[in-house]
């Protein structure tokens, strides 16, 4: 029979008056079990410690999250970052969350807006990318001419502002002007009495000549993979990683994921004769609390290594393979291959691939317009900058 304090004493009339006796067999509660532990010191110290423990680890950045990224990598913003002095470990109090957020803007032009907070022991840092690269590059209004870039031959030319001075088929020369963004007035008797100055603005293309080279040698090296070795469970404190052995049953990292349910962070070294996997999961009090420990595996692949020859089919193959990748790459670009006069060469101990290609592409850039000054009747060349 289980009573509160205050019924236990409401049954002391009744004790009375039956003549029986109430013994107490076991008291439970906060205060007994107080009064019961005051000879365990060691308990409460670790209490104590544990509590002070967690509230010393509440106090740093265990875990720095980029969310919105996709121009840049969240390895590359850690890095930019850890040379500010901001990465796992540093002290809350001393990271400024709007100093953060302009740093960044400055050190990547292509991020537009950039939030930066913290929750429990996590930086969230969330960023919007110019969908289109880096900075787009604002039309001034101030005259230009646009000029060729490269030696080439004018294949299309769509005028929008200015006057064109080439037309598809001609051929032009680096700097040549190809739209005039200066305009002259015309009177009636057919004088120019004053120029009117533009942006110049058009779509050019120009086809143009690239030099195309590559090499490698014929005889190169081949992995041989063994059997992969078992998986060694790894622990790490901050930056400290131990490697457990035997000392832990197999299974136990698996058993261990299933219970915290946090995702893979995955690293992989080349020692010599082997491949290494890391595979670390780090371990959270709350969704906000992260903690400074990981647990995980590692996994080695032993390989054996030969040494072999490309046969001529074989390097022939790999010297496509490698163009077709520069093809794609000029793709990507927006670049245009019109012809192809690239050869592949063999000889004793290389395989040599080179040639020219005719590329159509946009080798236009701007410059600015020397205005000139009517004054009677005398042309004076002034310089825009002056």
């Amino acid at each position: 029979m289980s009573l509160l304090p205050e019924d236990f004493f409401r049954l002391l009339p009744i004790r009375r008056k039956s003549g029986v006796r109430i013994r107490i067999q076991k008291k439970q509660g906060l205060p007994f079990f107080y009064r019961r532990s005051l000879k365990r010191k060691a308990f409460f110290i670790g209490i104590f410690l544990c509590l002070a423990g967690l509230y010393t680890l509440s106090q740093f950045i265990w875990n720095i999250h980029v969310e919105g990224n996709y121009a840049n990598s969240t390895q590359t913003i850690l890095n930019s970052l850890d040379a500010a002095g901001i990465h796992h470990g540093s002290w809350k109090k001393r990271v400024d969350c709007s100093q953060t957020a302009s740093y960044l803007r400055e050190q990547f032009p292509n991020l537009t807006w950039v939030s930066a907070k913290i929750e429990g022991t996590q930086l969230v840092l969330a960023v919007k990318e110019n969908v289109d690269g880096y900075v787009i590059e604002e039309k001034a209004d101030d005259p230009q001419n646009l000029v060729a870039k490269k030696e080439g031959t004018v294949v299309r030319i769509i005028t929008r502002n200015g006057i064109p001075q080439v037309l598809p088929g001609d051929t032009c020369q680096a700097g040549d002007i190809l739209v005039k963004g200066e305009i002259p007035l015309v009177n009636d008797s057919g004088e120019t009495y004053d120029y009117s100055y533009v942006h110049a603005d058009a779509d050019i293309d120009l086809e143009t000549t690239w030099y195309y080279y590559d090499t490698f040698p014929l005889s190169h090296t081949v992995r041989t993979y063994q059997k992969a070795e078992k998986k060694t469970p790894v622990f790490q404190i901050s930056a400290y990683r131990f490697f457990l052995g035997n000392l832990l049953p197999e299974n136990f990292v698996e058993s261990l994921r299933s219970m915290t349910g946090t995702a893979d962070q995955k690293t992989e070294k080349r020692e010599n004769g082997a491949d290494e996997e890391v595979s670390l999961q780090q371990l959270y009090l709350t969704e906000n609390f992260a903690l400074p420990f990981y647990f995980g595996y590692r996994q080695k692949f032993p390989f054996e290594v030969q040494k072999e020859t490309y046969s001529e089919h074989e390097a022939k193959e790999k010297a496509s393979q490698n163009y077709q990748k520069f093809h794609r790459n000029l793709s990507e670009k927006g670049l245009q291959i019109s012809e192809n006069h690239v050869t592949i060469e063999l000889n004793d101990t290389s395989c040599i691939t080179k040639g020219t290609l005719r590329v159509i592409e946009r080798a236009v850039e701007a410059q600015p317009c020397e205005m000139q000054k009517m004054s009677d009747g005398k042309e004076t060349m002034v310089d825009e900058q002056q």
